[in-house]
């Protein structure tokens, strides 16, 4: 027997727990600037490892980046591969994958098990609107130059570390029909196996903090999957100046997971708060120290090529963040 749930939480709650959250809204593009989609509606330039190793979105209230093809230049194998996030949009629900092949997947790579992007209603529900974009993630453990799956946040007094609340997930189709019948390189689930998501959220001082949710399980009897808009709690991850994704699976094989590393994001969010008079005074205050932290999360005593998270630690103790790009 086959059940389709939904987690309990919702996103009345999600948007009333902090004074403030700002949300990540994919209709406000920076870089690129505008997003086109092709007929199968996926982002044109989802290939382009030159312009897009980051996106970017955003408004006053402050800019989400999310890692696209993070190895930069030659990334895509010339238009083959990509890893990371990529918009998409229509919510296609269709399984291109019979059992016993996975080919067609490839090609067809664009859909949402929800049926569209996560809409945020004025009564607290969440609803999928295939016209709304939202994003497909990849999860490579290959990449080079960073985590495959990474958000980072900048408020618009260009502080870097950032309180995320919660996030909307659910599940892409392919692994999803993976779990249900198999494809070639998946088996169907039995009792006990699971497909997880699992978030890190780095701080600046580069410990780590982690919180999971299972996105396919099959418990008594019963496939479970989180095929609509579902509320992943992100509080207890802390400050952090970057927040990554990856997966784990109970099917693995001799090079790893079999479950196809695939799950759609929407309307991440971070907690906001205007600075305090601490931070406001900072000017006036003897730095102690600096230490630079790259995107791959990396430290050191000096800036390193490219965009840096600067902490600046202050002789009472006290720190600060920024965003530096050498």
């Amino acid at each position: 027997m086959k059940k389709i749930f939904t987690f309990a939480a919702s996103a009345l709650m999600a948007s009333t727990v902090w004074a403030g959250v700002v949300t990540l809204d994919l209709n406000k593009p920076i870089n690129p600037d505008v997003l086109n989609y092709n007929e199968n509606g996926i982002w044109t330039e989802c290939y382009n490892d030159v312009d897009y190793t980051w996106l970017e979105f955003g408004d006053a209230n402050g800019e989400f980046m999310l890692s696209h093809l993070i190895d930069g230049e030659g990334a895509s194998w010339g238009g083959y591969y990509w890893d990371g996030f990529t918009p998409a949009i229509g919510g296609d629900q269709t399984d291109y994958g019979l059992p016993g092949s996975n080919g067609t997947w490839t090609t067809m790579f664009g859909g949402c098990m929800a049926g569209g992007g996560c809409v945020i209603n004025e009564d607290g529900s969440v609803t999928a609107d295939p016209d709304q974009p939202y994003l497909v993630a990849y999860y490579s453990n290959f990449a080079m130059e960073g985590h495959s799956n990474q958000v980072m946040f900048m408020d618009a007094d260009g502080k870097m570390a950032f309180e995320p609340v919660g996030v909307y997930v659910c599940n892409h189709p392919w692994p999803y029909y993976g779990c249900e019948h198999g494809d070639g390189m998946s088996d169907p689930f039995a009792e006990g196996d699971y497909f997880e998501l699992i978030a890190h959220g780095v701080a600046a001082d580069g410990t780590e903090t982690t919180v999971s949710m299972n996105l396919v399980e099959f418990t008594n009897g019963e496939l479970l999957a989180a095929n609509d808009w579902t509320f992943f709690d992100l509080s207890s991850l802390g400050e952090v100046v970057s927040v990554y994704f990856t997966m784990n699976s109970t099917d693995v094989g001799a090079y790893g997971m079999n479950t196809a590393a695939y799950f759609c994001m929407d309307k991440f969010q971070v907690k906001s708060d205007k600075p305090t008079a601490v931070e406001s005074v900072n000017a006036d205050k003897q730095v102690a120290a600096k230490r630079y932290v790259n995107l791959a999360g990396m430290t050191s005593d000096k800036p390193f090529d490219g965009v840096n998270v600067v902490v600046t630690t202050y002789s009472d103790g006290t720190t600060s963040t920024a965003k530096v790009i050498k």
